[in-house]
């Protein structure tokens, strides 16, 4: 955790004060495990509180002096603002690991989405299906069931990724064989009746291994525990990070099912989320259960908070939320443990100045007030409506603008600084939402752990996307220059080799034989890929690879391998 003496502001020198509480009052408050300085500040009790703790927030008889340190109340005069000092975030944004160049998208996936989840699925999906055809056995009509491999599993998430990509109505739809027009590859890769066995066993949990009590996640537990570990593990936030709620699409029955008008999903599933704010990386999520025996868990909103920062904890990380969480307590909490947060404010909230209130302050359209206490800040500034914002590391006298629309123009207007710096990185939570949500797998199931499970799959993919262009690699550049892109080629590179039992031929010209092409590294120095070279337009750069067609000696990257197949066997 982050220093505490380098982290406040020039004024509140907590050490000073703590040596002087330990020297002349050791003893004085043995047993309580309040800090006294906020006990100071709370009031207490006038009978039992120390006559030293009045000395410090009251004029002095014999000098006349006022303390300058904390502030007991919020002060609304700028004359009698002090400034802040922002301490450096002490974390080292980005990828936790060098990644080679030519690094496929599967690759990246497999960062987050490792050799243990795929254990994990195929044997769950096993023994659920032995469970159940061993409780229930099938009609001797319904297709033969066969336990499930690490490729098929590959092969199941695949298609999966290709229905969000190209969407259809009913899933049977991706394997018809009329309308040559709007037919698809599906059965090239795996029957029909196998995915639809795959989908009705998909699994992640035992059901013989009991439920804890209160757990009504029981089943994603450990499916999410183990993705935002590896979302840790894999990237780190460079310096600006938003809490929000996200939403998963489900109108089915449950009992924690959500509804809020206000986004674009209004019934669903909520998601807890801490997000880069610049990319949209998904660092930790929590899924929202609802009540607990009945009752409305009090402190929610602060309880989240700290959940999902649990991990940063002491980095000086700046977080940005909305008037959900904000709140004077949960700021004050933040700042001792090194977290520096902003947000907007419920005019309603405990502690807030009262003079400054929306109820007790008249403004015109541009003009805002301002106020500090210690290492608070707050804002008031009137736009169509009040815009209350706090933080606990922006300095109150300091300036900035956003922009808003006057007389048909967008203008410049000043604003606090700290509703500047809201308003540009309050939106890592939306770039996430707005990402996965053109490309998510949304078939109707009864199951609602379904629709958590591919939205995990969608994060972890999107996360994978912002580890890969972190890299700055000129070849990913081009390669991917799109979310949709990099989703196209993750689905091929799960894939590999994995084709359907009874896949049916590949068209081919009559009495013309199909060639074989087998891609493997043949150059030591790179070379102009023949498939880019040909299909590049003018003032596009071929992209060069070390790898190449051994039948046909030519250079070709592995994504331009079908399509080099294709040109040989037509021409």
């Amino acid at each position: 955790m982050a220093d505490n003496g380098a982290s406040d502001s020039e004024g509140s020198d907590i050490s000073g004060v703590n040596e002087v509480m330990n020297e002349d009052f050791e003893g004085e408050l043995a047993g309580d495990n309040v800090d006294p300085l906020d006990r100071a500040q709370d009031g207490g009790d006038d009978e039992t509180r120390p006559q030293w703790i009045d000395n410090l927030f009251h004029e002095s008889d014999e000098s006349g002096d006022e303390f300058e340190g904390f502030h007991p109340d919020w002060v609304t005069d700028p004359r009698r603002f002090r400034p802040v000092n922002v301490p450096d975030c002490l974390l080292d944004g980005g990828s936790a690991y060098q990644h080679p160049e030519e690094s496929t998208a599967g690759y990246y996936f497999g960062l987050m989405w490792d050799d243990e989840m795929w254990d994990r699925l195929t044997t769950e999906s096993n023994r659920y299906a032995t469970q159940q055809r061993t409780a229930h056995p099938p009609p001797p009509s319904a297709a033969r069931w066969t336990d499930a491999t690490k490729d098929g599993m590959k092969a199941f998430i695949r298609l999966c990724f290709s229905m969000g990509i190209l969407k259809l109505p009913r899933r049977h739809l991706y394997w018809r064989t009329t309308k040559w027009l709007l037919k698809t590859n599906f059965p090239l890769v795996m029957a029909r009746n196998k995915f639809d066995q795959m989908w009705r066993y998909l699994h992640l949990q035992d059901n013989m291994v009991p439920a804890p009590e209160g757990e009504k996640a029981w089943k994603l537990r450990w499916f999410l525990d183990h993705l935002t570990s590896r979302f840790q593990e894999t990237y780190t936030p460079y310096g600006h990070a938003t809490i929000d709620e996200s939403m998963i699409k489900f109108k089915g029955r449950l009992s924690f099912r959500q509804y809020l008008p206000s986004k674009p999903i209004k019934w669903g599933i909520k998601m807890w989320a801490l997000c880069e704010s610049d990319s949209g990386y998904a660092c930790n999520m929590q899924m929202y259960t609802g009540k607990i025996d009945g009752q409305q868990e009090k402190g929610l909103a602060h309880r989240v908070c700290m959940d999902l920062l649990a991990p940063v904890l002491g980095t000086n990380l700046q977080v940005y939320m909305d008037n959900l969480y904000t709140s004077v307590a949960l700021l004050s909490d933040l700042r001792v443990r090194g977290i520096l947060a902003c947000g907007t404010v419920r005019a309603n909230r405990k502690g807030l100045p009262t003079t400054l209130l929306p109820k007790n302050v008249r403004l015109q359209r541009g003009d805002f007030r301002r106020a500090q206490k210690d290492d608070l800040a707050y804002s008031i500034w009137m736009d169509t409506k009040p815009v209350v914002v706090m933080s606990n590391f922006h300095d109150p006298a300091e300036q900035g603008t956003v922009l808003r629309r006057r007389e048909q123009a967008r203008t410049q207007v000043p604003v606090p600084k700290m509703l500047e710096d809201y308003q540009q990185h309050m939106r890592g939570v939306d770039l996430l939402d707005q990402a996965i949500s053109y490309y998510t797998l949304n078939h109707r199931s009864k199951k609602w752990w379904r629709r958590v499970f591919f939205y995990g799959m969608m994060v972890t993919a999107h996360n994978a996307y912002v580890v890969a262009k972190d890299q700055g690699h000129a070849f990913h550049t081009q390669q991917w220059p799109t979310f949709l892109d990099f989703l196209e080629d993750l689905a091929t590179d799960l894939i590999g080799d994995t084709r359907a039992d009874r896949a049916p031929q590949l068209p081919r010209l009559p009495g013309r034989p199909l060639q074989t092409h087998t891609l493997e590294r043949m150059f030591a120095k790179r070379r102009v890929c023949r498939e880019c070279s040909l299909s590049s337009t003018a003032g596009d750069r071929a992209q060069a690879t070390n790898y190449g067609c051994r039948e046909c000696s030519v250079p070709l990257h592995q994504k331009c391998l079908s399509a080099h197949i294709n040109r040989s066997n037509i021409g």
